[in-house]
């Protein structure tokens, strides 16, 4: 299998050790008085819907891009009855010059948290994986950390993991135990579900220990997508992806590309293309949510007022973060 350059974000690809240790040395770092508040069980309800900021870019405050807020947004928009949580590795604080931050203060249901990289493993599956610190070993260390933070969590409190470049189009609200497919020969890492109950369990264990047994440092989406796809071809007893299905995965429900790829990764520009918008829009309509393929699409340009579909949907699902935009979003 080819693991293409799907849910991840940003090129930290060919550096040396010491480069690799600079992108995840806040894991380490002590929390200042300041921080956010750690993220406590207790407060975690059942079927919350959670995204991780694993990267260190946050020693300022928190600094989330439109898009990422837009992400979030669009979670809690549609599903005001489940709580969101964005967790935090780097030990960041809330920046009184943070207007995205300010804006989310208009949904209750949205919880910014931190979590202490080593501790958050303790009594885990991971445990000895993550104190060993093997993930400095990574070629993607950040990138993996995301990995096995998404995995974990699920783990620990069940409920939905997205990633920050998904932006929702309907409520999650009653749906649980699934995955997307993204191509003929992948299942998606970034959009998650499992839930606390038997077949659900069973996923997130065989998952876990797939990663703590299996974890390869140079294959980029060996860990995410892949992983996942080797977890389902085990409980759903089958080597196509395209024949996975409720009944043969046990219950475990696997969606199609249409419902959060309905734009694959080597069609990425059709969200940004006006020609072609109406065709998109229409392609869209049955969708639960998209993944805009934040690692390719990052630097393309959303022309506010213009009918790019990626415009189109952030206008209508995140519309207090994209009134935020000036001229381009």
């Amino acid at each position: 299998i080819v693991y293409n350059l799907n849910c991840l974000s940003n090129n930290d690809q060919f550096l040396n050790s010491s480069q690799k240790y600079i992108l995840i040395s806040c894991y380490l770092e002590e929390k200042p008085d300041n921080s956010l508040p750690e993220l406590n069980p207790e407060e975690v309800t059942k079927n919350s819907i959670f995204f991780i900021e694993s990267s260190c870019n946050h020693k300022k405050g928190i600094n989330l891009s439109l898009r990422q807020g837009c992400a979030i947004e669009s979670a809690a928009n549609l599903n005001p009855n489940l709580n969101i949580f964005v967790l935090f590795v780097a030990p960041t604080f809330i920046s009184n010059e943070s207007e995205i931050i300010n804006r989310f203060q208009m949904y209750s249901n949205i919880n910014l948290r931190y979590i202490n990289f080593v501790k958050y493993s303790h009594n885990t599956p991971l445990q000895n994986f993550v104190t060993s610190n093997t993930i400095s070993t990574s070629q993607w260390p950040v990138h993996h950390a995301s990995d096995l933070l998404r995995l974990l969590t699920l783990w620990k409190f069940g409920g939905t993991y997205l990633d920050l470049d998904v932006v929702l189009m309907k409520s999650l609200e009653g749906l649980s135990n699934f995955v997307g497919i993204e191509s003929n020969t992948l299942v998606a890492s970034c959009v998650l579900n499992f839930d606390v109950d038997k077949i659900g369990r069973t996923v997130s264990n065989t998952s876990i220990n797939e990663f703590a047994s299996n974890y390869h440092a140079n294959y980029w989406g060996y860990n995410g997508p892949g992983l996942i796809t080797r977890t389902l071809k085990k409980i759903c007893n089958t080597n196509l992806v395209p024949d996975m299905n409720k009944k043969k995965c046990k219950g475990f429900m696997v969606f199609g590309t249409e419902e959060f790829f309905p734009i694959s990764w080597t069609d990425w520009r059709l969200y940004f293309n006006t020609n072609t918008s109406d065709e998109v829009m229409v392609k869209l309509k049955d969708s639960i949510g998209i993944h805009v393929w934040n690692f390719l699409s990052k630097d393309t340009a959303i022309n506010i007022g213009s009918r790019q579909p990626y415009g189109l949907v952030a206008e209508k699902y995140c519309p207090i973060i994209f009134s935020m935009a000036n001229s381009v979003f």
